[in-house]
Protein backbone atom coordinates (compact mmCIF):
# COMPACT_ATOMS: atom_id res chain seq x y z
CA UNK A 1 0.00 0.00 0.00
CA UNK A 2 1.39 3.33 -0.99
CA UNK A 3 0.40 6.59 0.59
CA UNK A 4 -1.00 9.38 -1.56
CA UNK A 5 0.37 12.04 0.77
CA UNK A 6 3.27 14.09 -0.50
CA UNK A 7 6.51 14.16 1.51
CA UNK A 8 5.73 17.71 2.70
CA UNK A 9 2.35 16.58 4.05
CA UNK A 10 3.99 13.70 5.88
CA UNK A 11 6.47 16.07 7.50
CA UNK A 12 3.68 18.42 8.58
CA UNK A 13 1.64 15.50 9.91
CA UNK A 14 4.63 14.23 11.88
CA UNK A 15 5.20 17.75 13.20
CA UNK A 16 1.59 17.97 14.38
CA UNK A 17 1.69 14.52 15.98
CA UNK A 18 4.98 15.41 17.69
CA UNK A 19 3.41 18.58 19.07
CA UNK A 20 0.39 16.63 20.29
CA UNK A 21 2.53 13.98 22.01
CA UNK A 22 4.72 16.66 23.61
CA UNK A 23 1.64 18.51 24.85
CA UNK A 24 0.03 15.44 26.41
CA UNK A 25 3.25 14.17 28.00
CA UNK A 26 4.20 17.67 29.21
CA UNK A 27 0.78 18.23 30.77
CA UNK A 28 0.85 14.85 32.52
CA UNK A 29 4.41 15.22 33.81
CA UNK A 30 3.85 18.82 34.91
CA UNK A 31 0.63 17.88 36.69
CA UNK A 32 2.34 14.99 38.49
CA UNK A 33 5.23 17.22 39.57
CA UNK A 34 2.85 19.91 40.78
CA UNK A 35 0.65 17.54 42.78
CA UNK A 36 3.58 15.64 44.30
CA UNK A 37 5.26 18.94 45.22
CA UNK A 38 2.13 20.07 47.06
CA UNK A 39 1.95 16.69 48.77
CA UNK A 40 5.56 17.04 49.94
CA UNK A 41 4.91 20.59 51.14
CA UNK A 42 1.80 19.65 53.10
CA UNK A 43 3.20 16.40 54.45
CA UNK A 44 5.14 18.09 57.23
CA UNK A 45 7.89 15.49 57.34
CA UNK A 46 10.56 18.09 56.60
CA UNK A 47 12.00 16.12 53.74
CA UNK A 48 11.54 18.96 51.26
CA UNK A 49 9.98 18.80 47.83
CA UNK A 50 12.60 16.43 46.47
CA UNK A 51 12.65 15.76 42.75
CA UNK A 52 9.10 17.00 42.18
CA UNK A 53 10.37 20.49 41.33
CA UNK A 54 12.60 19.08 38.61
CA UNK A 55 9.77 16.92 37.28
CA UNK A 56 7.46 19.94 37.24
CA UNK A 57 9.97 22.03 35.28
CA UNK A 58 10.53 19.20 32.80
CA UNK A 59 6.77 19.05 32.23
CA UNK A 60 6.64 22.82 31.82
CA UNK A 61 9.50 22.72 29.30
CA UNK A 62 7.73 19.98 27.32
CA UNK A 63 4.53 22.06 27.30
CA UNK A 64 6.38 25.12 26.04
CA UNK A 65 8.11 23.01 23.37
CA UNK A 66 4.71 21.63 22.34
CA UNK A 67 3.33 25.15 21.98
CA UNK A 68 6.28 26.19 19.82
CA UNK A 69 6.06 23.09 17.61
CA UNK A 70 2.28 23.53 17.29
CA UNK A 71 2.69 27.15 16.21
CA UNK A 72 5.28 26.10 13.64
CA UNK A 73 2.88 23.41 12.45
CA UNK A 74 0.06 25.96 12.16
CA UNK A 75 2.21 28.29 10.13
CA UNK A 76 3.58 25.68 7.72
CA UNK A 77 0.66 23.32 7.18
CA UNK A 78 -2.59 23.76 5.36
CA UNK A 79 -4.31 21.37 7.77
CA UNK A 80 -4.98 23.20 11.02
CA UNK A 81 -6.93 20.72 13.17
CA UNK A 82 -4.17 18.64 14.78
CA UNK A 83 -1.78 21.56 15.45
CA UNK A 84 -4.66 23.54 16.97
CA UNK A 85 -5.55 20.68 19.31
CA UNK A 86 -1.87 20.36 20.29
CA UNK A 87 -1.71 24.11 20.91
CA UNK A 88 -4.75 24.04 23.18
CA UNK A 89 -3.47 21.03 25.14
CA UNK A 90 -0.05 22.66 25.46
CA UNK A 91 -1.55 25.91 26.74
CA UNK A 92 -3.87 24.29 29.31
CA UNK A 93 -1.18 23.69 31.99
CA UNK A 94 0.27 27.16 31.44
CA UNK A 95 -3.17 28.73 31.80
CA UNK A 96 -3.94 26.63 34.88
CA UNK A 97 -0.76 27.85 36.57
CA UNK A 98 -1.60 31.46 35.80
CA UNK A 99 -5.12 31.04 37.19
CA UNK A 100 -3.75 29.33 40.32
CA UNK A 101 -1.18 32.07 40.88
CA UNK A 102 -3.79 34.82 40.44
CA UNK A 103 -6.27 33.05 42.72
CA UNK A 104 -3.72 32.84 45.55
CA UNK A 105 -2.66 36.48 45.25
CA UNK A 106 -3.68 38.59 48.19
Amino acid sequence: MTSTATPARRVHRRLAITALVLAVVGAAVGYWGFVSGIDYALNGSGGGPGPSIIVFFVGAALSVAAVVVAIVGLMRSSRKTLPTIALVIGLLPIGALIVTALANRR
